[in-house]
């Protein structure tokens, strides 16, 4: 509620006008009954004839009315004034007593303020007023009304100007009261503080909100602050008047701070010098300021400065004029971490590397995280040597090994620096960063380079490289060669391996070898091996309408069978190429086993009848009891262990020991890049089941395979 009371707040938010028309308003209705009762009398005691005593009875029973409803006006009343009128006029020795009464009841009924119904209802008494006087003239001889007739009507002139003025002020004052309190009850009702401050900047009124967010006492009041003293109407650096509210912090008794937006608004046309305040409580709009400013400032894993921040930092580095170094580091293999371990470990190296990351830097320089496993740090004042002495010192604190995950971990990082130069942005500078770190991480990781320009072209060109193959893989560019798969003991074709090629514009056929690698890096290698999976089963199946038995081998990578689409992708290729999966068979790499969702992936496959085949075993990563945990259906012979074959060597006991385990885990052999016969008769004889290589038919297209001799059925 608005304090002060109510009769301060009734008496602040109306006008003297309005107590003036109040007691107007008093004087009439007092009037009225006096006129109306002297009438009664006057009738009673000076009207001729018995027909007075009704009359003085009709006034009594109008007087009843505003007695009984005394802000109401019964219709029933209008009639009986007129009649009361009428006969008053005749019966009474002069018409002043008659027009009195008129003057009550038309007054009084003006004061109602209704401005249809104040016409309506005072016509009839008028009329019978009028009637009765020209009774009267008919009546009476002219000499005796003329002079009198002036006198007697003259007064209705008046009575309806006056009658009209009352009732349009009433009716002013009534709507102006009316507002008032739709004012009062605003300001009551209103969810921002209201205080009206006099000359000295004393609050004159003010609303409960305001007490509270002010922390005023009940009952009394204080200043209005601001931000530069405890009175906003005597601050000299323009709080009163501002266009914009000013925030201000209030102590409150329980130790917390309000934040308030306050606005001093001077009042014109009012006498002396008041002033308007509007208090307005945005602590939380504050808090949330503050926490997306953090948000903005600061990374909500690891706690380092954010993206967006360190940017803005780099910029005012840079506009400093003075040497600023920027390191990009990106953490080698955080991709298996996160993948092996799983999200809430990967976390965890994430903020173990933050903190090394900052401890090494120092205060002096600013420790960043850009996104995913992306740190950089701003060193402003540091040339090319004080930088390349900072990285190295990240690459140590980070090479400390770490414990948490169960088992020591080294994070390893690849480092790219960049100094600014003149004319050089962020962005560029950022760029030229990013590019020597990209080439930190394709010489191995674990190491620092310094951008040097020519780094810039090869990345370029690899950036070329990555749209070309995009394109490619879009376009149909990729082409599909086929190298035939010989049962040792028949001679025969029973299968083809599945090599993929890159016919592309101005480069002539690319082998795999120069594009699988950037597939990979780019994350082309689903969509590239899902179109070459398709081309495969086709060709397969138009082998069988030929009559050729043959299957197809397609190489797929650890991505694509760790991607949750795999295996209904590879579903929908066997249902729309109609091949048996028997007739498929799906190579992998051993680096499988250090994915496990690949290797999940992959024993899903062989589950819906698709063989398995373990390319280059011996070479990688090979366990026992990877192979018993894990059934492969085919283990290949890497070509660096059939091209040295002999007898009486080393590597012909490993390869004797190849074959026998695999024969041993019920798994067929396929031994690779055989060039010779007697490469070909000494597997033979060894129990090697299949081979493939130049001396049975180098990779070609599809539709050169007429010669290549295969199993019909």
């Amino acid at each position: 509620m608005v304090r002060r009371s109510r009769a301060v707040v009734d008496d602040a938010l109306s006008s003297p006008g309005q107590a003036g028309v109040r007691r107007i308003t008093e004087l009439t209705e007092l009037f009225a009954w006096l006129a109306c009762v002297a009438f009664t009398v006057q009738l009673v005691l000076l009207g001729s004839g018995l027909v007075r005593i009704p009359l003085a009875l009709l006034v009594v029973g109008v007087l009843a009315s505003w007695w009984v409803r005394p802000d109401g006006d019964p219709w029933w009343t209008t009639g009986v004034e007129a009649v009361a009128a009428f006969g008053a006029v005749l019966v009474l020795p002069s018409a002043e007593p008659a027009i009195g009464f008129l003057f009550a009841v038309v007054v009084r009924r003006a004061l109602r303020g209704d401005a249809v119904l104040l016409p309506v209802k005072s016509v009839p008494v008028l009329l019978g007023y009028l009637t009765g006087v020209g009774t009267w003239v008919v009546l009476e001889p002219v000499e005796a009304t003329g002079p009198l007739l002036a006198s007697t009507l003259l007064p209705l002139v008046g009575l309806t100007i006056v009658s009209l003025a009352l009732h349009e002020i009433v009716r002013s004052a009534r709507r102006l009261e009316a507002a008032h309190r739709t004012v009062e009850a605003v300001i009551r009702a209103s969810p921002v503080g209201l205080v009206l401050l006099d000359g000295d900047g004393a609050p004159t009124l003010h609303n409960d909100r305001a007490r509270r967010l002010f922390d005023w006492p009940e009952g009394r009041s204080g200043r209005v602050p601001c931000p530069h003293g405890p009175d906003i109407t005597a601050c000299g650096r323009g709080c009163r008047g501002a266009d914009d509210p000013v925030e201000v912090d209030v102590e409150r008794p329980d130790g917390t701070t309000a934040v308030l937006a306050v606005q001093a608004v001077p009042v014109d046309h009012v006498p002396d010098r008041h002033t308007l305040v509007t208090a307005l409580d945005v602590s939380k709009r504050r808090q949330w300021e503050d926490a997306l400013r953090t948000r903005v400032e600061r990374d909500e894993l690891t706690g380092l400065a954010g993206r967006t921040h360190f940017l803005h930092l780099v910029d005012d580095a840079l506009r400093s004029g003075e040497a600023v170094g920027l390191l990009v580091i990106d953490l080698d293999g955080f991709k298996e971490v996160n993948d092996a371990e799983g999200h809430e470990a990967g976390d965890w190296y994430l903020v173990s590397a933050a903190e090394r990351i900052g401890r090494a830097v120092g205060p002096v320089a600013t420790a960043a995280r850009l996104g995913g496993d992306e740190f950089a740090v701003l060193a402003p004042g540091h040339d090319v040597r004080e930088s390349a002495r900072l990285a190295t010192r990240v690459l140590s604190e980070l090479a400390r090994p770490l414990t948490g995950l169960g088992h020591d971990t080294v994070i390893r990082a690849s480092v790219g620096i960049s100094v600014s130069q003149p004319g050089l942005g962020t962005a560029d500078l950022l760029r030229d960063a990013d590019t020597a770190m990209y080439v930190a991480k394709r010489e191995g990781g674990a190491r620092i380079r310094l951008f040097r320009p020519e780094m810039g072209e090869r990345v370029l060109a690899r950036q070329r490289d990555k749209a070309d193959l995009r394109t490619a893989v879009a376009d149909g560019q990729l082409v599909l060669h086929y190298q035939p798969i010989v049962d040792l003991a028949t001679g025969r074709a029973t299968g083809a391996e599945t090599l993929v090629r890159w016919q592309r514009p101005g480069h002539g056929l690319l082998g795999p070898g120069e594009f699988i690698g950037l597939a990979e890096e780019t994350g082309l290698i689903v969509p590239l091996g899902n179109k070459v999976l398709a081309g495969a089963c086709e060709q397969a199946m138009r082998w069988r309408e030929q009559g050729r038995a043959l299957g197809v081998t397609v190489n797929v990578s650890t991505r694509q069978l760790s991607a949750p689409a795999f295996l209904p992708s590879l579903d929908r290729v066997l249902k729309t190429s109609g091949l048996p999966p028997e007739r498929l068979t799906v190579e992998v790499t051993e680096s499988v086993w250090a994915d496990e969702a690949a290797m999940r992936g992959l024993m899903d496959v062989r589950e819906t009848g698709v063989r398995v085949a373990l390319d280059d075993f011996g070479t990688g990563y090979s366990s026992l009891s990877y192979l018993q945990r894990y059934p492969f259906d085919v283990v290949k012979i890497d070509k660096s262990f059939t091209g040295n074959l002999d007898d009486a060597g080393r590597t012909a006991g490993v390869v004797r020991c190849i074959v026998d385990l695999a024969e041993v885990l019920g798994a067929h052999t396929v031994a690779e890049g055989i060039e010779t016969q007697e490469q070909a008769d000494w597997l033979r004889a060894a129990g090697c089941d299949y081979a493939q290589g130049y001396l049975f038919g180098r990779p070609d297209l599809a539709e050169n395979w007429d010669a290549q001799p295969s199993v019909t059925g």
